[in-house]
Parts: structure tokens; sequence; C-alpha cells
């Protein structure tokens, strides 16, 4: 009897394995703060995101011979407009970054644009949240005729073990997306080429 309940266990995590699940790494954006030794840049600047882009499903590995997907643009574009917020004067989101009207309309000085890049792994042949997260975010910020006056790239990662992601599968990856917006945010108001 113990061998057949052992047979369809088995059998069960076979059938299970390779489900991608989904998940949600939108970082909590209580924690998205702004700094209170730096000034903002008094610039005004368009946040564009590639509507392709958005809604980009990517798929990486969990646990368990499982696999996670999300959209790592949506889920993260919230924090990264409030991060924005925090380094400059305003911020207008552009459905075109080549919008000339709204670039005029918003004064605009600055065009941001972040470029996503993730991983995740588990070593655990029993749960599929990842206990691993990787976040390589990337900013470009150019001028309104296109120009890239400075690049940024903060890589990040966030672990979650089993106690703390049994209430929250996402854990490790929106620790790691807060920890890449923070990152930016440091990188950003340290850029003095934004601040001429």
């Amino acid at each position: 009897m113990r061998l057949h309940k052992l047979a369809l266990s088995a059998v069960v995590v076979i059938l299970l394995a390779g489900c991608a699940h989904p998940i949600v790494i939108s970082p909590d954006i209580s924690k998205i703060e702004a700094d209170g030794k730096s000034p903002r840049i008094e610039k005004n600047v368009g946040f564009y995101i590639d509507p392709q882009l958005r809604e980009a499903v990517v798929t990486t590995a969990g646990g368990g011979g499982d696999s996670v997907s999300y959209k790592p643009y949506q889920d993260i574009e919230t924090a990264f407009f409030k991060m924005l917020g925090n380094v400059f004067r305003s911020v207008s989101v552009l459905t075109d970054k080549n919008d000339a009207a709204a670039i005029s309309k918003n004064n605009l000085s600055f065009i941001v644009a972040p470029n996503i890049s993730t991983n995740s792994s588990s070593p655990s042949p029993f749960t599929w949240p990842p206990t691993l997260f990787q976040v390589i975010l990337k900013t470009s910020v150019s001028d309104v005729s296109g120009k890239v006056v400075v690049n940024t790239i903060a890589t990040s990662e966030g672990r979650a073990e089993f106690e703390e992601f049994k209430s929250d599968f996402s854990l490790s990856g929106r620790r790691a997306a807060l920890d890449a917006i923070l990152k930016t945010q440091d990188s950003l108001l340290k850029a003095q080429e934004l601040r001429h």
C-alpha cells in the first residue's frame, strides 16, 4: 500500500512538473521613498515603455521542475514611475517617445526608458516558487533629440525561503525588483550630467 502511494505521488509530481505558474513581481511601492540627502533634479522627463514590452510575458525557472511566468515591464512600471518622481521635478508617461507635441507641452528635458532582464531558480524539488530571483534593470536617459545622456545598470538579487514565501509566492521577485528600482534611483540622483 505504501509503495502504491509513493508511486502515485511520483506520478503527480511528474504531471505537475513543467507548469508555468503566474506570479507578479511588483515591488512594495511604500518602500520607494525619496532620498532625503540628494535634492531632486529640476528637470521634467518623459517615461516610455514600448507597448509590446509592456505586454511581454517572460518565463524563468522555479522549483520542482516547474517555472514561473510574469510581465516584468508591466509589473515594475508603477514602481519605476514613482521612483522617477523621487528623482525629477515631474514625470509624464509617453505613448510615443517621439511625440513632439507631448514633449513640447510638458517641457521635457529627457526621455527615460527601462530595459529589464530577469532570471530565477530554486533548488527545491517540492515547491515551485523561486527562492532566488535576479533582475538586471538598465535605464537609458536621452535628450529629446534621442542622444543618450546617461545609462545606468542595476543588478539585484532577491531571496526568499519557504517559511517566507508560503504566503507570497512572488516574494523573491518582488525583493529583486525593489532593490533594482532603489539602486536605479541612487544612480540617477548621482548622475551629474542630468543636472546641467
